[in-house]
């Protein structure tokens, strides 16, 4: 699947490819682990490469393509 950040397509800096599996993961904290409080954490969306399969982080999710 192709990716959008605003309007540009997405591509690998690595390889050059523009075709990406997207998962999300958990951002955690020290204090918020220590006290148990994972669920409170932030998210981000992270596209994994389809060719190198490198992987890159994102805090707002990307817009899908066509």
């Amino acid at each position: 699947m192709r990716y959008y950040a605003g309007e540009r397509t997405i591509s690998c800096p690595c390889c050059g490819n523009d075709s990406f599996d997207k998962d999300f993961r958990m951002l955690n904290s020290r204090g918020a682990s220590f006290l148990g409080l994972d669920w409170a954490n932030k998210n981000a969306t992270i596209l994994i490469c389809d060719n190198c399969t490198h992987i890159l982080w994102f805090m707002s999710e990307p817009s899908e393509g066509k």
